[in-house]
């Protein structure tokens, strides 16, 4: 009997004159926003929905941070620079109270001057080396750092947010055996920092961590390009740009994926929502929530986030008549995000 033979399944190889997978060649909108980057780093793009107060809570804290800590770095320049002044003083050979004499004092005590000293010198090297780029590159990095990026940009419900890969970018992304999507910095660095409930979570300035950093004059940038009129905000969707030698600039739309999959998500909560209520008896109220956001959608002018969140209220409130909460139950299926005529779930209420 002939002895079967089995194959291993290979892959495909990928066609070079195609780009990588999941790229694909940068829509045209963006030339002119691309042109700036740096071809050495990956970015990934999307629009900030935060509200603009939430966003200006969050920023307050490292401006007074770095306020505080610029005062300190200065009272302490202040406090040490005359002993500095006296020791330098010193050491060129010159009588100030920084001289001791070696000849006249005990052994002691010169270990303990010198100690003191090393010591000093220590913590000032400290000081300088690692707390003093703090205030330094939050106020005055260039060619832009935080404060020039709310200067110029302000504070939005809806902005751009541009992020840098950090130690790490396109000559390991796309160069070598493994490219895109085979690559393993896709998998370890770009897929959990696009991740849904990752940016749900997060406004942009919190996503700053050890693989990637904001790019605050990309952020400009891209502000700049709107007000222009030269882009829009659908421009700045959800994405991944990162240049190719052979290719040009690569683009992955991540927000189509998001699209596709928050629609079955969203149909999922929606269902288990009624469910929840069918198990309590409460089945009429999934019909009186549909009836309420039907009716306040449906008047005159735009169904603004601020309408969605009186239309939250009422609900809440016919919720609460039968002795249903009405936010506990839509935090046990997944939250305000995507269910019909609510806020989202970062919105104020």
């Amino acid at each position: 009997m002939a002895r079967a033979t089995s194959k291993k399944a290979t892959k495909p190889l990928q066609d070079p004159r195609l780009p990588p997978p999941p790229f694909t060649k940068a829509p045209e909108a963006l030339e002119a926003f691309v042109e700036s980057l740096d071809r050495a780093h990956v970015y990934i793009v999307h629009v900030d929905r935060f509200p603009a107060a939430f966003k200006k809570r969050i920023f307050t804290v490292p401006v007074l941070l770095n306020i505080v800590i610029a005062a300190l770095l200065v009272w302490r320049l202040y406090a040490v620079l005359p002993t500095y002044l006296a020791i330098f003083t010193s050491v060129i050979g010159l009588e100030s109270p920084a001289t001791v004499d070696t000849a006249g004092q005990t052994k002691s005590h010169l270990a303990w001057v010198l100690t003191k000293r090393v010591a000093m010198f220590m913590f000032d090297f400290v000081l300088c080396r690692f707390i003093l780029p703090w205030p330094i590159t939050f106020f005055l990095e260039a060619p832009a750092n935080p404060c020039y990026w709310r200067i110029k940009v302000g504070f939005r419900d809806q902005e751009v947010a541009v992020r840098i890969s950090r130690d790490w970018g396109t000559e390991e992304l796309l160069d070598g055996v493994k490219t895109g999507a085979d690559s393993p910095f896709f998998t370890t660095r770009v897929l959990p920092a696009i991740e849904r409930n990752y940016m749900r979570q997060k406004t942009a300035y919190l996503m700053m961590g050890k693989d990637w950093d904001l790019d605050f004059g990309a952020m400009v940038k891209a502000h700049r390009l709107i007000d222009d009129k030269k882009n829009s905000l659908k421009d700045f969707e959800k994405s991944v740009l990162a240049y190719s030698e052979q290719h040009g600039w690569l683009y992955w739309a991540v927000h189509k994926l998001d699209e596709e999959g928050e629609e079955e998500e969203n149909r999922k909560k929606i269902v288990a929502l009624k469910d929840r209520l069918t198990v309590m008896g409460k089945e009429s109220l999934f019909f009186r929530w549909i009836e309420i956001v039907q009716y306040e959608s449906s008047r005159p002018g735009d169904f603004t986030p601020e309408r969605q969140v009186e239309t939250y209220k009422k609900v809440q409130q016919e919720f609460e008549k039968h002795g249903v909460d009405f936010r506990e139950l839509l935090e046990k299926v997944g939250g305000f995000d995507g269910m019909p005529g609510l806020p989202a779930s970062q919105a104020p209420m």
